[in-house]
């Protein structure tokens, strides 16, 4: 409650990560699950909304750590990056359209992804609970929804 007796009730930000994952063309695996948005990208995200910074979030990342994630996390193990291919906007959500093509990452164990500001700096991180082993007929297409 502020002094007027008003109250704002703006949900948490939270994020959600769709994945599909093609070999030789053919989806073997569909996969939805939260993600946590790091204290850097709060940080950023609040010194954007003050004109304190100009940068948007430009590309995800996938990277082969298994640490469950955490809130001071500032980057991927090993980490490979993608440019977002595409954003969409809908109400109070944006989302970041990716795709981790067949010749992108290979050889790589991926178990963690990250959104990430065009400086580098990791905005949200996901953790898989297993691996998905990258090589050169895998490919790897998703989104990335931030809800405010």
């Amino acid at each position: 409650m502020n002094n007027l007796g008003f109250a704002d009730t703006m949900q948490e930000m939270r994020g959600a990560v769709h994945l599909e994952v093609y070999k030789a063309g053919k989806l073997i695996l569909a996969d939805d699950d939260h993600n946590l948005i790091v204290a850097a990208g709060r940080a950023k995200l609040a010194r954007m909304l003050g004109g304190g910074y100009t940068g948007h979030i430009t590309q995800v990342g996938v990277g082969t750590g298994s640490a469950a994630a955490a809130s001071g996390d500032t980057g991927l193990t090993n980490t490979v990056k993608v440019n977002v291919s595409s954003v969409e906007y809908a109400n109070n959500k944006v989302k970041f359209n990716f795709v981790i093509g067949t010749n992108v990452a290979n050889g790589l164990a991926i178990r963690e992804f990250g959104l990430f500001f065009g400086d580098g700096t990791l905005f949200s991180r996901r953790v898989r609970k297993s691996t998905i082993g990258k090589e050169d007929d895998i490919q790897i297409t998703g989104y990335w929804e931030i809800y405010f």
